[in-house]
């Protein structure tokens, strides 16, 4: 097995101002960011907290891939917000993924994600550079996701 993380790093400027804050925020806190990319996630309540457990579908039928996190740090800031969490043991990788969103001073909301992660099951070992890409998508798409729903729901975006 692989002893060394990878780590990936993606952001985009989803909107400007405090409607697009909002927006991207709360896409992000109740993992509607996630879900609507495809990666089907459900946790305990409408928005994460520390010590929620979030599980994960991914795929169809027989090919999906299932797994769980632990919600380590959530982040409820006047300018930022976010969460980070931690892989459990039924995930297929071992690691951690952050997802933020800021509202920085020339008033552009940026999201950003960040990973740090290995394979733990045979079929991401085996996969190799396919599963980093697959990782390099899913993070692109989620930002798109993002991007969508802000225009959708801020005015002037």
């Amino acid at each position: 097995m692989a002893s060394h993380y990878r780590q990936m790093q993606v952001a985009t400027v989803a909107g400007h101002g405090a409607a697009a804050f909002d927006s991207a925020s709360r896409a992000v806190l109740t993992l509607h960011m996630h879900n609507k990319a495809g990666v089907k996630m459900t946790m305990p309540t409408g928005s994460v907290r520390v010590g929620d457990v979030i599980r994960l579908r991914f795929g169809l039928g027989p090919f999906s891939v299932h797994g769980s996190c632990d919600v380590t740090e959530v982040v409820d800031e006047p300018r930022r917000r976010g969460f980070t969490y931690h892989t459990r043991p039924d995930h297929p990788e071992e690691g951690e993924e952050s997802f933020f969103v800021d509202w920085v001073a020339d008033d552009s909301v940026v999201v950003r994600l960040h990973s740090n992660s290995r394979p733990r099951r045979w079929f991401m070992r085996l996969g190799g550079p396919v599963s980093r890409l697959a990782q390099a998508l899913i993070n692109r798409r989620y930002l798109r996701v993002v991007r969508k729903i802000v225009a959708a729901e801020a005015p002037g975006q």
